[in-house]
């Protein structure tokens, strides 16, 4: 019984040479007229152990012994493609845009039954968090907690449910396998590996994977997407930085009452923009051809009114891009590109086209901070609204404290955030959510947040749990600069809010709406300290 980790080359690598990397030792692996395959072997030169630096005063570090790591590639032809086993760190020996995505990932869905799964390695797209969930007994997708609509899987242990494909298996974009095979043999087995990817039986039993993957960095695809985001940004570089389905956006959540605003550079007369946007970029360095290696040296930085640094993102991870390639979507979030299924972005895109609109629209934005636009709203509605921003109701539990809303009118909870990424409009969502199921089942909210709300706005409830919600209305609003008409967010911002009005209004919430607060002309302007006047930068010049 042994265990391997196999990899499906591309159909594009025509040769096991053009596989791997230079500096390898090649084997023919032959026994009389039959050639199993090519071994690539490649040898590290020995040294002391990583520990042994612990000793050093104390031992002599040639006493310690030294560790020579071996690495090592088996590529196997079969049915005109190439498969690659790898042997200690052979996985480094192999090029990383030669081999197949998600072939572990869709042999393991065609090989295992939907509900014979051990562990599975998930992704939430949104948050960027990464997790693994594993169970003591076989069980379903769903058992481990899955969202189907949020979570990206990653990779999937089970069982096989023929014994011929191994005892157990694991799949990500490599397949590792435990199987009583020898090299004779092999061919045999990965002929079987090579059906069970070709095969679209998963789509029957986990018709959800599909949905949004994401791709390898350094993959062939996620190559091509990059090119036509350049192409894309050298298009807007000569339109005063507009363009269709590319903007740029705050990817972490920011603390809006210490960021003043925004800059592209360290310099004191560059100025601070008020949010950062893609003509911003491009007013910046108007003599720069954009490339991947600009985005990726540049960085984003939100200053404080000292202009003093807070936080900083390279560009690449603030761009926003959706595009259409070969008949397929992708989405460019945080850094990462992912293929989405465009039957599930018609479905997320007309579920939220479907959500009701506030009306009438709220004032314009021309303020400071969100703090100062909350205030600002209640203190001029002849008391239609009360002030709840940073009124915390100790709810305890995980939660501890949470916000019943920014502001409150009767029935009406009212979520404001400044656009940005979909990690930032997907917090402002969830914290509409956990209000709400607050205010459903946690015996104490009613009674915590009328300590908070004056006289006039009490929440007439009872304390008796699940409460009726049903005349009750959730609006989240987001303050926009963009002039365009509507309201636009990043596609992964938008499965968030979907999935999120699906369970209040599951919850028996009256309606989820949304609402775009527009910002005054005079906020989009770029502030300048007196005195100060930017200079020409030279071109290719990173700061």
């Amino acid at each position: 019984m042994a265990t391997f980790t196999i990899y499906l080359l591309r159909d594009s690598v025509a040769t096991a040479e053009d596989a791997v990397v230079a500096g390898t030792t090649r084997h023919l692996i032959a026994e009389g007229p039959s050639e199993y395959g090519v071994l690539f072997t490649k040898q590290n030169p020995p040294k002391p152990p990583k520990w042994a630096k612990l000793f050093a005063g104390y031992v002599a570090i040639k006493d310690l012994g030294k560790v020579q790591l071996s690495s090592a590639v088996f590529i196997v032809k079969v049915d005109k493609r190439l498969f690659a086993l790898t042997f200690g760190q052979g996985r480094f020996i192999i090029k990383p845009e030669a081999y197949e995505e998600r072939f572990g990932l869709l042999v393991t869905l065609n090989s295992v039954k939907s509900d014979a799964l051990r562990s599975i390695d998930k992704r939430t797209f949104v948050d960027d968090q990464n997790s693994r969930v594993q169970t003591s007994q076989a069980s379903a997708a769903l058992d481990f907690g899955v969202d189907i609509e949020r979570d990206l899987i990653r990779g999937i242990v089970g069982r096989p449910d023929k014994e011929e494909l191994g005892r157990k298996m694991a799949g990500a974009d490599a397949l590792t396998v435990t199987a009583d095979v020898d090299i004779p043999a092999l061919r045999k087995l990965l002929r079987h590996y090579l059906k069970a990817f070709q095969s679209d039986d998963y789509k029957k039993t986990f018709p959800w994977v599909d949905q949004v993957r994401q791709l390898r960095p350094k993959g062939e695809l996620a190559a091509l997407l990059n090119d036509r985001l350049v192409e894309i940004l050298k298009a807007a570089w000569q339109n005063n930085g507009l363009a269709d389905d590319c903007w740029l956006a705050v990817p972490d959540i920011v603390d809006w009452s210490v960021v003043h605003g925004f800059k592209f550079t360290r310099l004191a007369n560059e100025g601070v923009s008020t949010d950062l946007h893609l003509p911003g970029l491009v007013h910046q360095f108007p003599d720069e051809t954009p490339s991947i290696e600009f985005l990726r040296m540049h960085h984003a930085m939100s200053v404080n009114e000292e202009e003093h640094v807070i936080d900083r993102w390279p560009v690449y991870r603030c761009i926003h891009c959706e595009l259409e390639v070969d008949g397929k979507s992708y989405v460019l979030s945080a850094g990462h590109w992912f293929e989405v299924d465009k039957d599930f972005v018609k479905t997320v895109a007309d579920y939220v086209d479907a959500i009701p609109r506030l009306e009438p629209s709220l004032p314009i934005y021309n303020h400071a901070d969100e703090d100062h636009y909350n205030k600002d709203l209640v203190d001029t509605s002849n008391g239609h609204w009360t002030l709840m921003d940073k009124k915390m109701l100790p709810v305890g539990g995980i939660y501890d404290k949470v916000e019943l809303c920014d502001a409150y009118a009767k029935n009406v909870f009212l979520h404001v955030k400044h656009y940005g990424s979909s990690s930032v409009l997907g917090h402002l969502f969830n914290q509409g959510l956990v209000s709400g199921e607050l205010l459903k089942t946690h015996e104490e909210f009613v009674e915590l947040a009328n300590q908070k709300l004056g006289a006039t706005h009490q929440l007439v409830l009872p304390k008796d749990v699940p409460r009726d919600v049903t005349d009750y209305v959730i609006v989240f609003a987001i303050i926009s600069q963009s002039q365009k008409a509507g309201l636009h967010m990043p596609f992964f911002a938008k499965v968030v809010l979907k999935s999120v009005c699906t369970r209040l209004l599951g919850l028996g919430f009256g309606s989820v709406m949304l609402s775009k607060i527009s910002c005054d002309p005079d906020v989009l302007i770029k502030k300048l300290k007196p005195g100060k006047q930017p200079k020409k930068r030279a071109k290719g010049k990173f700061r």
